[in-house]
């Protein structure tokens, strides 16, 4: 379809890489990736369709904003805790404006522009387009193809970052398009809690986010998200994990977006004794509609993945849950469990719950659940009979039902504002 296909030339591909300053090998790869595009197809999903999406509505002169201005941290206190008790990375549109280390953090962490970190970083390259590649499908192609901001993050072996760090990624140009790739690289023995926060002020003309994860033996990383685009847009979200031997990646996703958003969250467990965990919250509103391809695969020996999903929807919102435990030939040992609940509480709201376990090996220990349903009568009975009205005892139950992800992101700020979101679209109902 014509609305699908990728409408920028080479020359203006060219001047992209001039004003982001990258590598040539970068430049080479935006190229292939272009060409790769033709051949390749948008994810097949169940009860939905990418090709509706209108996921290449760009305009090329909005791919980079050449921001001069100074940073000034009263504009950004509303979103940020300026505290010494967390490691601060402020993005505003596809500009790192701010990044706060306190002093005895600075030679265990590296943090650098996503462009910078492709001319002089050879760990950059464990990391980029390994774990997530331009071949995978469509959306990937054009992701590297169009990258335009991001961060590079470098936590040194035997690092103990016991304070948080916050990624804020701002939105303040009208209908500009983000195309954003987070490679995070967390060392041998290194410890890491990681929350990342999504903001939109403006419009966004589309957006498609790329996250890879690679923690090496004997590391530990808690990885946070919350996204809040709003509504009329449509865009991508793909966070990708790789583990080496008894690391542990965890997964904790509070997904508050009014745009349509098609999700992919995909952790290869390679490394015998290693574990990943996605538990993961959204509130569906409005006509949005929003797909989760959430999969954990089991490769290496006595490996654990854990997948935790929870939806509510309102109005004529459409959610659906691809839940995939996948335990390949050989990971004898290993545990692959998942649960989705989705809650309704608007009968003209879809839900889809598809779990699905894929066992390829006998000495395991797997199982699965799913719930589709409407909030408990007896329960909003009994907390009528105690004084609360119908709405309100609606929102303290969807807090409830949400409990699990939210109480997971450690950053004050971060927990309130999606306390806050929730609030904000179960008023609306």
């Amino acid at each position: 379809m014509e609305k699908n296909k990728l409408k920028i030339s080479t020359k203006a591909l060219q001047q992209l890489s001039n004003i982001t300053g990258e590598a040539e090998w970068f430049s080479l790869l935006r190229k292939k990736s272009m060409h790769e595009s033709y051949s390749l197809e948008y994810p097949k999903l169940y009860s939905m369709d990418l090709n509706d999406w209108s996921l290449l509505d760009f305009s090329t002169e909005k791919l980079i904003n050449v921001d001069t201005s100074i940073f000034n941290k009263d504009n950004f206190s509303e979103y940020v805790d300026f505290d010494e008790n967390s490691i601060i990375i402020i993005q505003e549109n596809n500009k790192l404006q701010f990044v706060y280390i306190p002093e005895k953090y600075k030679e265990l962490i590296i943090i650098k522009n996503i462009f910078e970190a492709t001319l002089n970083e050879e760990s950059f390259m464990d990391v980029f387009s390994k774990i997530t590649s331009p071949l995978k499908n469509k959306l990937t192609s054009f992701h590297y193809v169009l990258m335009n901001a991001g961060i590079y993050i470098e936590v040194k072996e035997n690092a103990v970052i016991d304070i948080p760090v916050q990624y804020v990624v701002i939105i303040t140009d009208e209908n500009y398009s983000l195309y954003n790739h987070a490679a995070l690289n967390i060392g041998k023995n290194a410890e890491l809690n990681f929350i990342e926060n999504y903001i939109t002020k403006n419009n966004v003309k589309s957006f498609n986010i790329v996250t890879e994860v690679l923690v090496k033996e004997n590391a530990n990383i808690n990885y946070s998200s919350l996204t809040n685009f709003s509504e009329k847009q449509s865009g991508t979200i793909l966070r990708n994990g790789l583990t080496y031997r008894n690391s542990t990646l965890n997964w904790n996703i509070a997904a508050m977006d009014s745009a349509n958003v098609y999700h992919d969250n995909t952790t290869n467990i390679l490394g015998d004794g290693s574990e990943s965990s996605l538990k993961l919250v959204t509130l569906g509103i409005g006509n949005q509609k929003s797909y989760f391809n959430s999969e954990l695969i089991n490769q290496g020996l006595n490996t654990n993945g854990d997948i935790l999903q929870h939806g509510v929807l309102l109005d004529e919102s459409h959610v659906v849950f691809n839940g995939i435990g996948f335990i390949v030939k050989g990971a004898s040992g290993s545990n692959a469990y998942q649960s989705s609940r989705l809650l309704t509480l608007s009968d003209k709201a879809k839900a889809d719950a598809n779990p699905m376990l894929l066992i390829d090996e006998n000495d395991v220990a797997a199982g699965h659940g799913a719930s589709l349903g409407k909030i408990d009568p007896e329960q909003i009975y009994y907390l009528n009979s105690r004084g609360l009205s119908t709405k309100e005892a609606s929102r303290l139950l969807v807090h409830g039902f949400l409990a699990p992800v939210i109480e997971q992101l450690k950053v004050e700020k971060v927990r309130e504002t999606t306390l806050t979101l929730i609030d904000e679209k179960i008023n609306k109902e």
